[in-house]
């Protein structure tokens, strides 16, 4: 098939979750078919497109979308009833691109990464077309608001009752729509739209370059990494600093706590000038060896959705993780074995005091966790459903 494949962000490398799930779709759907990526970039200096991604596709076309203007788009965009999210991901280049290539690539199918590039077909009518959601985006800014004050706690429920329309409208006008995980494909059924064409395919972790370390790791330390710019791992960061990291210092002496990650805002940097504990680390070329020299993952989400992959990726190397229930939703493994599932911050830090000061407990969850992970999150296995989808999805379009 020749397939048209959109992405908010060019999904490459793939060091972030979107971009992940993107690049690994790409690569696995290349193998038997002809695929034009179109995609934005919010900077200039990566315009240029990676050998690697060269190599998968027949095309690539990047347009340029400043994070001014995407700011701009979405502030007028208040005054309207169209999402933010759709706003700030508008391009009126790439819509022209993608309306001169519809004309002439003569496409068997469309491929949509992301409900914010719908947006950029939702006109067209005589191709089938396929979307990923990965999670429910509009419960997720339900979820922003209820941790934010007014008058942004406001305005996010706004955002989640118009993208929430806008995704039931997307469910009716494809032939099928696929989610990061079992949970995220009930919820949307139950929260947006009870549609049948609905499909779980779950994500993958890359277990050659996340491994176990060989060299002993640090007793006493904790860690937790993500993109620090980010809203959802930023809250939870704090959260874990001021109520959980006090519990855990009363009972373990020297406890040091890495915060690994990009672009740490104000509020992280000035956790480690305030405590010499904590080190924020801002950029890292590789978060695995950091990542093995921990005794323990933390991640206590409490906004979240679809699956965690730094839990995953942590799980892969062998390193416990103690989360929330919103940090284990989706993810495919056994409480109290595979990983610790906890949402006090008394019960969060006793689990990790337990890993901390039982090194034998450690080791068996350490190997639990890595072997869950090999069975379950295998990018090859999990996306062989998808050649299944694109027969499926052709088919839904012929019978219309």
């Amino acid at each position: 098939m020749k397939i048209l494949y959109l992405s908010q962000r060019i999904p490459y490398p793939p060091n972030k979750g979107d971009k992940l799930r993107a690049f690994n779709e790409i690569k696995h759907l290349s193998k038997h078919h002809e695929i034009s990526l179109f995609c934005l970039t919010d900077n200039y200096q990566k315009m240029g497109i990676p050998d690697e991604l060269n190599q998968l596709c027949k095309s690539i076309d990047v347009v340029h979308l400043s994070k001014i203007q995407s700011k701009l788009q979405s502030s007028l965009a208040i005054f309207s009833d169209i999402p933010l999210t759709l706003s700030y991901f508008y391009s009126k280049k790439l819509k022209e691109m993608i309306n001169m290539k519809l004309i002439d690539g003569q496409y068997d199918l469309i491929f949509v990464y992301c409900s914010s590039m719908a947006q950029y077909v939702d006109h067209v009518q005589h191709i089938p077309k396929l979307i990923d959601f990965v999670d429910v985006d509009s419960e997720k800014w339900n979820q922003y608001a209820t941790y934010a004050s007014f008058p942004m706690r406001l305005l996010y429920r706004i955002e989640s009752y118009r993208l929430r329309k806008y995704e039931a409208l997307i469910a009716e006008n494809y032939q099928h729509g696929i989610f990061v995980s079992e949970n995220e494909a009930a919820d949307f059924k139950k929260m947006v739209c009870p549609c049948s064409t609905i499909t779980p395919i779950l994500n993958g972790v890359d277990c050659e370059m996340f491994t176990p370390g060989t060299e002993p790791y640090e007793r006493n330390s904790l860690i937790f990494t993500g993109a620090m710019d980010y809203y959802a791992n930023v809250e939870a960061v704090l959260y874990f600093v001021d109520q959980i990291l006090p519990l855990i210092k009363n009972k373990i002496d020297n406890v040091k706590f890495y915060i690994v990650g990009s672009n740490p805002t104000k509020e992280i940097i000035l956790l480690a000038k305030k405590d010499t504990s904590i080190i924020v680390t801002g950029y890292v070329e590789a978060v695995q060896p950091y990542m093995s020299n921990a005794a323990v993952f933390v991640a206590p989400m409490r906004i979240a959705r679809g699956v965690q992959n730094k839990i995953l990726e942590a799980m892969a190397m062998g390193v416990p993780v103690v989360t929330s229930s919103l940090g284990y939703e989706g993810i495919t493994a056994k409480q109290g074995e595979d990983i610790f599932v906890e949402d006090t911050p008394e019960l969060f830090a006793m689990r990790v005091i337990e890993l901390v000061e039982d090194a034998e407990l450690r080791r068996a969850v350490s190997e639990k966790s890595r072997k869950n992970v090999e069975s379950c999150y295998n990018w090859q296995m999990n996306l062989g459903k998808l050649e299944e989808l694109l027969i499926e999805t052709q088919k839904a379009f012929s019978s219309h």
